[in-house]
């Protein structure tokens, strides 16, 4: 969801927009759908003489019949504060708005979102697509790998969503490697392995001739429309990996075996159940590195460090790593583009898990320079909700930080759904309401507006977001340049 109060710009949840940068020739992405179907929602409104809500959707088109409520129940503050609305996307602010108070927007086929304490005035509010309850799939090879046979080196392509600043301040590991598994067999030993890896056929030894062969991958995808996505194209040794798989190990704790060279963008439209894309692995190489040391943790912690360069208007993984605090690491960048350090602290008994709060982590994102010094935000316990009323968040204490600075709080309830993939369980989550307001809150009370159709098992998620820079942001544009930080936790209700 995007808020523009007049002309600014800012996308909601802990979702913050990432606006997109000028692209010379060489790094413009290979597209089969064309770049005005990507950025067209960037448009901003004029000022209307008579103060009004515009709400569109993620194309910037308006969404009509979007019931808006202007307090915390019909009637409540003032008789008429349920508007909707009209044919345009626009529904006239009523005089008695008086004083600061949350604004709800709720649309079928949407995201119902809450804006916290909000001034009357010109609004212009994006609404987010609800997540499809069967997702569609995109699937097909990574190509131009270079595969050579018995050079003890296994060639891979990892394909996954192209990333923006949103997406790293709210990092999912699941967005880098799949929660779903296929099976792959290496020397007579079975290993699960995420859909997203393509593995083209290639033979290596091991005490025998072993053939490796996975070459199609997939991966799921939320809603239909326009995506982007990079195919990473990467190495690992052979025989340190085969000796990881056969004691046993899960892929992800491989990840610091894996060397990541290069990539491609491509973008497409996704319209259909199953969306067929080969992608070519060979457009980019990560041929520069730099050095950072990790920001310091606690004991029974773990750090994942990620390496992005902004490319073609998105940020693209070049390096990942997990590591401990306090060490020295030498990461692979693309030479020419600005490059990011991205820090996740997770809890290690929490790591991959799957039981309810495990989704916990202090997250971090900052501009590379030479030198530079990383402070992180701590974890935070789970938030409690109670549903007697209404929804009622009460948050944990908050995160402190010499030298971060508290900006905006947000809140998501979230349908979930079980999952199974093997012999694997697990829960996705669907978003069904957003909540955002500035500075730190310790406890919210939602407007009282059941949604309809929820699922017998729910999740509201917490992010307290902070800033390196002792500022004070508005709901714009503001709010994007300055987050750094976000300490992140949930309960499943």
């Amino acid at each position: 969801m995007n808020l523009i109060p007049m002309k600014s710009v800012l996308l909601v949840g802990a979702c913050f927009l990432f606006l997109s940068c000028s692209k010379d020739k060489k790094e413009t992405s290979k597209s089969v759908i064309s770049n005005s179907n990507v950025v067209r929602f960037l448009w901003t409104a004029q000022s209307q003489e008579t103060p009004q809500i515009n709400v569109i959707n993620q194309f910037g088109e308006p969404v009509v019949a979007a019931q808006i409520l202007i307090g915390s129940e019909a009637d409540v503050p003032f008789s008429g504060n349920l508007i909707q609305t009209d044919q345009s996307g626009i529904a006239a602010i009523p005089a008695e708005w008086t004083a600061p108070d949350h604004v709800t927007v709720d649309a079928t086929g949407y995201v119902r979102i809450t804006l916290l304490n909000q001034q009357p005035g010109d609004l212009i509010i994006r609404l987010s697509p609800k997540h499809l309850a069967t997702k569609p799939e995109i699937r097909g090879e990574v190509t131009q790998l270079p595969v050579v046979n018995s050079d003890k080196l296994i060639d891979f392509g990892l394909v996954m969503p192209a990333l923006n600043r949103s997406d790293l301040l709210n990092f999912d590991i699941n967005q880098v490697l799949s929660p779903y598994s296929d099976v792959l067999t290496v020397a007579g030993q079975e290993s699960r392995v995420p859909t997203n890896i393509s593995l083209p056929t290639q033979k290596e030894s091991y005490i025998f001739s072993v053939t490796i062969s996975k070459p199609v991958y997939s991966m799921q995808v939320a809603t239909f429309g326009p995506k982007r996505f990079f195919a990473a194209r990467g190495q690992f040794v052979f025989k340190d990996v085969i000796g990881e798989i056969r004691a046993g190990k899960p892929f992800y704790e491989l990840i610091n075996y894996f060397s990541i060279l290069g990539g491609s963008i491509r973008d497409t439209t996704i319209v259909n159940p199953v969306t067929n894309l080969n992608i070519p692995a060979n457009e980019l190489d990560f041929k520069n590195s730099f050095t950072v040391t990790t920001p310091n943790i606690q004991s029974d912690e773990l750090l994942l460090v990620l390496a992005a360069s902004q490319v073609a208007g998105s940020l693209i993984p070049t390096d990942i790593k997990k590591t401990t605090g306090g060490q020295t690491l030498v990461l692979s960048s693309l030479g020419g583009k600005p490059a990011f350090i991205l820090n996740v602290v997770k809890r290690e008994s929490e790591f991959m898990a799957t039981s309810s709060g495990a989704d916990r982590m202090s997250v971090s994102i900052l501009p590379y320079t030479v030198g530079i010094k990383q402070e992180m935000l701590p974890l935070v316990k789970n938030p409690s909700i109670s549903t007697s009323g209404g929804y009622r968040i009460t948050l944990p204490s908050p995160p402190t930080t010499a030298g971060i600075f508290p900006i905006a709080t947000s809140i998501s309830i979230s349908d979930l759904t079980e999952a199974t993939s093997g012999a694997s369980k697990f829960f996705v989550a669907r978003p069904r309401w957003e909540v955002l307001g500035l500075g730190w809150n310790s406890q919210v009370q939602l407007p009282k507006w059941p949604l309809r159709g929820t699922a017998s098992k729910m999740r509201v998620g917490i992010n307290f977001i902070g800033s390196n820079k002792n500022s004070n942001p508005s709901l714009d544009d503001s709010l994007i340049e300055a987050a750094t930080h976000v300490s992140h936790a949930s309960t499943d209700f």
